[in-house]
C-alpha cells in the first residue's frame, strides 16, 4: 500500500515540473513580444512646424505596452511527500524458549516365570497289525444262591447255617481216567474253623438231570468230609443246581453251576462251611 502511494506522488510531481517548464516558456515569449511595437500601432503624423506660433506640442498619445502579469495560481511541486511514510511496524519474531517436556515411558518389570521346556514329542506311527489268535471266552462255573421254598406257601428267606466257602468254586480237570466221558461236581463240608462235618446231604439237579444226592464224608479225595456226584457221561454246557439238606430241611442257599463243555474243566469244586449250629 505504501509503495503505491509513493508512485502516485512521484507521477504527480513529474506532471507539475512539466507544467512549470511550459509556463516559464510562455512568460519568456510574452516578455520578448513587449519590447517590439505591435503591428497594428498607428504611425505618428509628421507635423510641419510653423514659425508663427510656438505652441506647446500637443502630447500625442502613445501606447506603451507594459507587461502586466496576470496572477495565476501557481503550484510549486515539492519533492517532499505530504503523506508521512508508514513507519515500519514491529515484526513479531518467534522466540524459541526451550522447555523440558517429560515424556513418561513404560518401564518393563521383569517377573520371573517358570520356563516350560518342551518334552520330546512322540510321533505316532501307523499301527502295525499282527495277526493273533483270538481267544474265545470260555464259560466258567457260576453260582447264584436261590431259595427253594418247602411247603405250599413261600415265606421270607431264612438265614441258612451253611454257606458256600468264599472263593471255593472252581473248574478243573477230573483226576479219573474218563476224560471227556465224565462230568461231575464235588467238594467238602466243614465248619468255619475247617473242621470236617460228615452226614450232610448234598442234592444236585439240572435242566435235564433228575435230582441226585450223596452225603458228605463219602469221598476222601476231597477231604475227610468230601463228596462227589457225576452229572453227565459227556461234557456239556447244562446248568446245575446244588444245595445242602439235613432231615429234609434245606440248610444252604442253592448254587448254580454252568460247565463250559471242556475236557479240561469237567469237574466243578464247591465247598460249604457252617457258620452256626443248625
Amino acid at each position: 500500500m505504501s509503495r503505491g502511494k509513493n508512485l502516485f506522488f512521484n507521477c504527480l510531481t513529474f506532471v507539475f515540473v512539466i507544467l512549470t517548464v511550459i509556463m516559464a516558456g510562455l512568460m519568456f515569449n510574452i516578455a520578448t513580444d513587449a519590447m517590439e511595437p505591435p503591428f497594428f500601432a498607428p504611425k505618428p503624423t509628421q507635423v510641419i512646424p510653423t514659425v508663427a506660433a510656438l505652441a506647446s506640442p500637443t502630447p500625442k498619445p502613445s501606447w506603451t505596452p507594459s507587461l502586466t502579469a496576470t496572477p495565476t495560481n501557481t503550484f510549486t511541486p515539492s519533492s517532499t511527500p505530504t503523506e508521512t511514510p508508514p513507519q515500519p511496524s514491529a515484526t513479531n519474531t518467534a522466540t524459541m524458549t526451550p522447555s523440558i517436556t517429560f515424556t513418561p515411558s513404560i518401564t518393563g518389570t521383569f517377573t520371573p516365570s517358570a520356563t516350560v521346556t518342551p518334552s520330546p514329542t512322540n510321533t505316532l506311527q501307523p499301527p502295525t497289525f499282527t495277526p493273533t489268535k483270538t481267544l474265545t471266552p470260555t464259560p466258567s462255573a457260576t453260582w447264584t444262591p436261590t431259595y427253594t421254598p418247602t411247603g405250599p406257601t413261600a415265606t421270607s428267606t431264612p438265614e441258612f447255617p451253611y454257606i458256600v466257602q468264599p472263593g471255593s468254586i472252581s473248574l478243573r480237570q477230573a483226576t479219573n481216567a474218563a476224560g471227556c466221558n465224565w462230568q461231575g461236581i464235588g467238594g467238602q463240608v466243614t465248619t468255619d474253623r475247617a473242621e470236617p462235618i460228615a452226614g450232610v446231604q448234598i442234592r444236585v439237579r439240572g435242566d435235564t438231570l433228575a435230582e441226585q444226592s450223596t452225603l458228605s464224608g463219602t469221598n476222601m479225595a476231597y477231604g475227610p468230609s468230601g463228596w462227589e456226584i457225576q452229572v453227565a457221561a459227556l461234557t456239556n454246557t447244562e446248568r446245575y443246581y446244588i444245595d445242602l439238606w439235613i432231615d429234609n430241611q434245606q440248610v444252604s442257599d442253592t448254587v448254580q453251576i454252568v460247565f463250559p463243555n471242556s475236557c479240561q474243566q469237567n469237574l466243578a469244586v464247591v465247598n460249604f462251611i457252617r457258620t452256626r449250629p443248625s
